[in-house]
């Protein structure tokens, strides 16, 4: 690929509908302005549909020069692209500094049969790729991401590791633990209502149903949930239907999505950590998803990435073994002493009897009496939830990785080689020192910001341990 190559013509259409959206937050509300002082007669609307028109045959006309100024090559060890109509723009990006080339492929794109391919690199911002081609055909595509990779071999395709059942997907969504997200969009669509219908509507329909205010709380609580619940599977449905999993040589493929498709790729290198996330739905089904931490990867550089959404947890070993064999380790974790318990308790029940003053001043000054100390309550739940925290904290150096567990809500196992960690950093508090306890924390790196393995209060003997199995570099605090 050595001569300068066009985009594939499609990007002319794709460039006039980026060129139209630019122009419509612009022209939309001055044509409707112009409609309602005219007047609309026969002469007015003919001039809004000319000007239409015309608004659309510019647009195109500025498509079609930007497809024909948009060239791309791969030439000796470099990217470059050139764009610009009037001002010419030229992109050189070196083949080693890439880091993914990954395609989407929205829906104008899949009438077409073409795809959108952004290039990556280690540097590259975390919402824009470094570079865009709007309209490639597939083998246009394939051709480029193997030249890009150095891959000289015949294009056998990548072998698939595993696809995502629409069974599995189902209970993905319903197990997502999105709710929450779901509930604010149905909140969002509360105040839609309200600035819908009239105060003197909403008053009567409260008046007509106040009698009945326990059934209807029966009633719009359940079906709130329901409907929060619904959204969320339908948003996992449209994210990772068709999720695949694929391998080849030193390259992860990700493609999943129902309406835009998006077909990723994670370099093996730039793996730092593979995080096992058993979400509180899911763990007692035997469930969880896979996630990686990657420096510099894609459009989500800093944050982690899905390996694979859902799989039974006793078969995460397998596929890791299969896809990233750096990372596929299963060992017996070492537990936190007793003696930690008791902190992990008391940490988690403070914030429940701040709660609880909270509520009980709130309802003192307005109703009279100290009503909120109903929010006491809160701390056996609390307390029962700092001793899972306790329960399933965990560690292990092992096989030159270290591996972490913890719990928020759901459970985490983190899997990181001791040469992908980025720091070390041991930390005792006065009353971690008087129980002989400490706390670990590693990080790696991913994107930005960094990943975290935490451990708190661990024996402060076994911290000793696991900083010389770690080697130089790990700081003390606190101490």
């Amino acid at each position: 690929m050595n001569s300068e190559k066009h985009l594939h013509p499609v990007a002319m259409l794709i460039g006039a509908i980026k060129t139209v959206r630019r122009w419509v937050s612009a022209l939309v509300f001055p044509g409707i302005a112009f409609l309602v002082s005219q007047g609309f007669s026969v002469w007015t609307i003919t001039l809004f549909v000319l000007g239409i028109v015309f608004v659309a045959a510019l647009a195109g006309l500025w498509g079609f020069l930007s497809w024909r100024a948009t060239t791309y090559v791969v030439t000796g060890d470099a990217f470059r692209l050139r764009q610009g109509v009037f001002q010419k723009r030229e992109r050189t990006i070196p083949l080693e500094h890439v880091q993914s080339v990954d395609t989407v492929q929205r829906v104008i794109q899949r009438v077409f049969g073409v795809v959108e391919v952004r290039i990556e690199t280690a540097g590259g911002g975390a919402s824009e790729p470094d570079a865009s081609l709007s309209a490639l055909s597939r083998e246009a595509a394939e051709t480029l991401r193997r030249r890009i990779e150095g891959s000289s071999r015949e294009a056998t395709g990548p072998t698939v590791l595993r696809r995502l059942s629409v069974r599995e997907l189902l209970v993905a969504g319903a197990t997502s633990g999105q709710i929450g997200v779901a509930l604010s969009l149905v909140a969002v669509g509360s105040q839609f209502v309200d600035n819908f219908f009239s105060e003197e509507f909403i008053r009567r329909l409260v008046e007509t149903f106040a009698p009945n205010w326990l059934m209807v709380v029966l009633i719009v609580v359940p079906a709130g949930a329901l409907l929060a619940w619904l959204l969320a599977i339908a948003g996992t449905i449209l994210a990772y239907a068709g999720f695949t999993l694929s391998r080849e040589g030193d390259f992860l493929y990700i493609k999943r999505g129902l309406i835009e498709r998006r077909e990723a790729t994670i370099p093996l290198s730039r793996i730092q950590a593979v995080r096992i996330s058993e979400g509180v739905l899911r763990q007692p089904f035997g469930l969880a998803s896979l996630r990686v931490e990657s420096a510099g990867y894609g459009e989500d550089s800093g944050v982690s990435t899905t390996l694979f959404p859902l799989l039974p947890r006793d078969e995460a070993q397998n596929l890791l073994a299969a896809a990233a064999p750096e990372f596929a380790l299963d060992p017996t974790l070492n537990p936190l002493p007793r003696r930690a318990l008791r902190r992990y308790v008391v940490r988690s029940i403070i914030p429940a009897l701040f709660f609880a003053a909270a509520a009980a001043l709130v309802s003192y000054l307005i109703f009279g009496a100290a009503l909120g100390l109903v929010a006491l309550l809160l701390i056996l739940p609390a307390a029962v939830y700092g001793w899972l925290r306790y329960r399933a904290a965990g560690w292990v150096f092992e096989e030159d990785r270290l591996v972490v567990r913890n719990r928020s809500l759901g459970r985490k196992t983190t899997i990181a080689p001791r040469r992908r960690l980025q720091s070390r950093v041991v930390v005792r508090s006065p009353f971690q020192r008087r129980l002989r306890l400490a706390t670990f924390l590693a990080r790696v790196a991913s994107g930005s910001g960094g990943s975290s393995l935490r451990v708190i209060d661990i024996e402060a003997e076994a911290v000793g341990t696991l900083a010389e199995n770690l080697g130089p570099g790990v700081r003390l605090e606190g101490a």
